[in-house]
């Protein structure tokens, strides 16, 4: 009873502050307060308020994401089913090969474009900007189908596509504050984050068993057109999943110092830089991986069965380690004790290291089993990295608004992303695109090691 009146009677704006520790000493510290709070209220009615406020919040907190999650999942499912199918993708829209890249650009584009202009709206009415955002994947998603094998017609719809992601990509760390408390924060982020995963993931899957062992253009015409037409069912789904459980929440914005002055102390800081050039490279290869694999994997004789397999291994290893991890910090938050981003962002990032080093030099002699180990963990290190990096950024550059801390990481990470996919065609570069992401994760992955370390502003107690 006491430490559901201590954590309700300790708020700043918007934002819920508080200091780990031992509940004993919380309590002697924070005496005076929580006496005049009791004052104020009669401790029988308060419980049962609390009881019914409490259930009510934590069902819905869940609807939200839920919807969220579907969004993101569904947006990304188009031009990722792509990937599996990439050369009949190709003879479809009657083009090369290599401009089957530019629907994977479209994002990457329109993020670092568009995602700075979401964050005000964000924070003014978040049901209404995402409204606007599942209204725009829908149509985009629609766009797409309704052009058939018209190239021009689909870029469209994916450059919608991503102005609709550009909206909501830097949501998760901000929606997991508005919605949820300390104690749930990171397997919220978590899920958040993974919701673009999966999509990939599960579109890897479908696309790769739906297309298996057919061979006959017109066919294969056929059911890349009922594959859009289902994207396009699923955005509009999502869509209305939004518009129905995601509602009007009030939302403060009170402001230590001005945005501006926020951004120059994180841009002109030399740790600051280091942290977002380390977090950004990972997350940046770690989108831009399987592409570069399966080129790669194409010129040593693999299938398209076999390298379409190893996508879902990568995807998924990411996604299964990096909720077990979200778990594990969520139940150090509720001992009282401080997560330990550090910790798990060292162990994690130097295991992805290590095999991505071995694999460079080792590729050519891999079967399909050593293959598919290989992919397990480099999945693990470069995807379960991602809310890591997302949560850990926002602690350091507190009371900077988490959304333009994770704008800040996306677009340098989104920047690097469509670096990566441009050279990564062309012909001179691609037998050495291993080691061009070998190269530059190096150094970074030695900064983790021996200087990386998070500052816990947002912990301490005010």
């Amino acid at each position: 009873m006491i430490q559901i009146i201590f954590n309700e009677s300790l708020y700043k704006g918007n934002e819920q502050i508080y200091k780990f520790g031992s509940f004993n000493q919380i309590y002697q510290k924070n005496l005076k307060q929580i006496q005049l709070y009791m004052q104020k209220i009669k401790p029988v009615k308060l419980k049962e308020q609390s009881d019914n406020q409490t259930n009510i919040i934590t069902n819905y907190r869940w609807v939200v994401l839920f919807a969220y999650w579907i969004l993101a999942f569904s947006n990304v499912f188009g031009f990722a089913s792509y990937g599996p199918i990439w050369n009949s993708t190709a003879v479809y829209y009657n083009i090369t090969p290599d401009n089957v890249q530019w629907f994977a650009n479209m994002y990457y584009m329109t993020y670092f474009a568009f995602s700075p202009f979401a964050n005000k709206p964000l924070q003014l009415r978040f049901d209404l900007t995402i409204y606007v955002s599942a209204i725009l994947s829908a149509i985009g998603a629609w766009i797409v189908w309704i052009g058939g094998q018209s190239f021009s017609i689909a870029l469209t719809g994916f450059f919608i596509l991503g102005v609709s992601e550009a909206i909501y990509m830097q949501v998760p760390v901000y929606l997991a504050e508005l919605y949820f408390s300390e104690y749930q924060r990171a397997i919220a982020i978590c899920f958040g984050c993974y919701a673009t995963l999966a999509g990939v993931a599960f579109s890897f899957t479908y696309a790769s068993f739906e297309f298996l062992n057919i061979s006959d253009q017109h066919q294969i015409n056929q059911k890349i057109d009922s594959m859009n037409l289902m994207v396009a069912i699923l955005n509009t789904v999502a869509m209305g999943l939004c518009l129905i459980l995601i509602r009007k929440k009030d939302q403060l914005l009170q402001e230590s110092e001005t945005l501006l002055n926020l951004l120059k102390k994180s841009l002109f800081n030399e740790e600051n830089i280091l942290d977002l050039l380390a977090f950004s490279v990972y997350v940046g290869i770690g989108w831009c991986y399987i592409t570069i694999v399966s080129l790669q994997l194409t010129t040593y004789g693999f299938d398209q069965g076999k390298v379409s397999i190893t996508g879902i291994v990568y995807q998924s290893s990411g996604v299964f380690v990096g909720l077990w991890v979200s778990l594990k910090l969520d139940s150090t938050v509720r001992k009282g004790i401080r997560p330990d981003y550090d910790y798990y962002i060292k162990i994690i990032t130097m295991v992805g290291f290590l095999f991505l080093l071995f694999e460079t030099f080792l590729i050519s002699r891999f079967d399909f089993t050593l293959l598919l180990i290989f992919n397990f963990f480099i999945g693990v290190g470069f995807n379960t990295i991602y809310p890591l990096a997302m949560a850990a950024y926002c602690e350091k550059l507190f009371p900077l608004h988490s959304l333009w801390a994770t704008t800040l990481l996306l677009i340098l990470g989104n920047f690097i992303g469509f670096v990566l996919n441009y050279i990564i065609i062309l012909p001179v570069l691609l037998p050495y695109s291993l080691w061009i992401c070998l190269l530059m994760v190096t150094p970074f992955q030695l900064y983790f090691l021996f200087v990386y370390k998070t500052k816990y502003r947002r912990f301490e107690l005010i």
